[in-house]
């Protein structure tokens, strides 16, 4: 067995060593959760572990709050990931901004000039999350054209990605597949895992 093999197997061995231990664990807690429907079992679960403390919201207006959280989304999307919009607007993002909130706005600027995504609400406030390079996307206050700070270039410690080899970096190695593996059966098999489209499939794990 070769050592990349042999160091697969040994994690593979590591993470079911992990699942098993953890789902012995939950024996308990499982039969518990079997008299209880999914939902009320899920609730029960979450206000065993919830702090003795009131519940104060933010100060403010709640869908101003969520049209923020999506608009840093949607900049991060666009701007860092290099996703379209309207598949981020659809696809990601929704414990910031759940899509019922979402739906409320009423006009959607990707700004690729300044590198900012502008969201308008019912109410006319218009929230802003703009590209600041190192620092990301950051969603301006209300009314402002800029943020409350100087954006800073952060200088990596990182080895160049392109000559750091895969997985620390992008560098795949140049060696030829083994004579034994079938490569479009493995391509086929890649396909096959992110099928249909519409299950929005962007990675899987292979044990």
């Amino acid at each position: 067995m070769s050592q990349v093999s042999l160091r697969t197997t040994i994690a593979g061995c590591g993470v079911v060593l992990l699942i098993t231990s953890m789902a012995c664990n939950r024996v308990s807690d499982g039969e518990a959760d079997a008299e209880l429907s999914p939902r009320d079992a899920l609730i029960a679960r979450a206000t065993a572990v919830e702090l003795d403390t009131p519940y104060v919201p933010p100060p403010g207006d709640a869908l101003t709050h969520h049209t923020s959280g999506f608009a840093k989304v949607l900049c991060s999307a666009v701007f860092i990931t290099g996703l379209d919009a309207d598949f981020a607007a659809e696809s990601i993002g929704y414990f910031q901004s759940p899509y019922d909130e979402r739906a409320k706005v009423t006009d959607r600027v990707v700004d690729l000039e300044k590198k900012e995504v502008r969201l308008t609400l019912p109410n006319g406030v218009t929230r802003v999350a703009r590209y600041l390079g190192d620092q990301g996307c950051v969603t301006l206050p209300i009314g402002e054209d800029e943020v409350y700070f100087t954006p800073a270039v952060i200088e990596t410690t990182l080895p160049d990605a392109s000559t750091e080899p895969w997985p620390m970096g992008d560098l795949l190695p140049d060696e030829p597949f083994p004579a034994d593996l079938d490569v479009e059966k493995v391509a086929e098999a890649v396909n096959a895992a992110f099928e249909p489209p519409e299950g929005l499939t962007a990675a899987f794990v292979v044990t």
